[in-house]
């Protein structure tokens, strides 16, 4: 006897907090490259988690980390 297997329906996820506005995924995008999650978490009064959620779904990307060469930090001295 052959089994069959079952099918799986998925449901699109509905979203259980509250909606994010226009102004709050602006402030998002320009805070993202200089500021930590949990400090835009604090200025939007949303969760850690929502934010990150946020982030994620925004495909935001902070982008590569500079590195301080020897040459660099002697100028900055001068």
């Amino acid at each position: 006897m052959a089994m069959k297997k079952a099918k799986l329906k998925t449901k699109a996820r509905k979203p259980m907090g509250k909606p994010w506005l226009a102004d709050e995924i602006k402030k998002l995008r320009e805070g993202y490259k200089s500021k930590p999650a949990s400090k835009i978490a604090k200025e939007l009064r949303r969760s850690l988690a929502s934010v990150r959620g946020k982030i994620s779904a925004l495909k935001l990307v902070k982008g590569p980390v500079k590195k301080a060469t020897a040459k660099g930090k002697a100028k900055a001295r001068r």
